[in-house]
């Protein structure tokens, strides 16, 4: 229960799951906010045709389609070598793709860092042909993650990956705006400060 301007508000009975994990070196642990422009933007794994039940669908009273299922062992191998490359120095951010898919994902990390970024949606790795702008957007297709690599590093950090599915979707960059293109068509391209006033009107009761 939350009591805030006379108002009591009440969440429903929730489950809540606490993950405790060792952490062998903490400087090695990792924000989610972009550090630097320049930087190459990772996707790491499937984007499947899945969006029942996600936010897009709650937002656009969408219905039907396909729940997203969890494919446990590609997961397992992804965040093994995730913590490889993290251990070794090669991410310098990493955000998963969770409530909202990926476009919420890149969104917060260009805000936590007021940096812009150029993504060019056509270089994600896909389960299927032919997924629309919004699937790939906003699908929530599990254990997906997103990562910032130094130029000088993603040679390295790709060779971590071999043999698993990622994609380099864009770069970082100075102008502080988020673009992201789709098959050289725009799509968005929309000031970072934007995207933070929007996220912060959400909480200002």
């Amino acid at each position: 229960d939350y009591t805030g301007g006379g108002a009591k508000i009440s969440i429903p009975p929730t489950v809540l799951f606490s993950v405790v994990g060792i952490v062998p070196d903490v400087r090695r642990c990792l924000t989610s906010d972009f550090k630097r422009p320049g930087e190459r933007i990772y996707l790491l794994g499937l984007t499947h045709d899945e969006l029942f039940g996600t936010e897009l669908a709650q937002e656009l009273s969408l219905r039907g389609g396909r729940v997203p299922e969890v494919e446990v062992l590609s997961a397992q191998a992804r965040y093994r070598a995730l913590f490889a490359a993290a251990q070794a120095g090669l991410v310098s951010a990493c955000h998963d793709c969770s409530d909202g898919g990926l476009g919420v994902a890149l969104a917060e990390m260009a805000i936590g860092a007021r940096l812009g970024a150029d993504i060019d949606l056509s270089a994600a790795p896909l389960a299927g042909d032919g997924l629309h702008p919004l699937a790939l957007l906003y699908a929530e297709s599990h254990s997906r993650l997103v990562c910032a690599v130094p130029e000088d590093k993603a040679t390295a950090f790709e060779r971590v990956f071999a043999g698993q599915h990622l994609g380099c979707i864009g770069r970082t960059a100075a102008h502080g705006e988020l673009r992201l293109t789709h098959a050289g068509k725009a799509l968005l391209a929309e000031p970072v400060e934007n995207l933070a006033q929007a996220f912060r009107a959400t909480l200002a009761w």
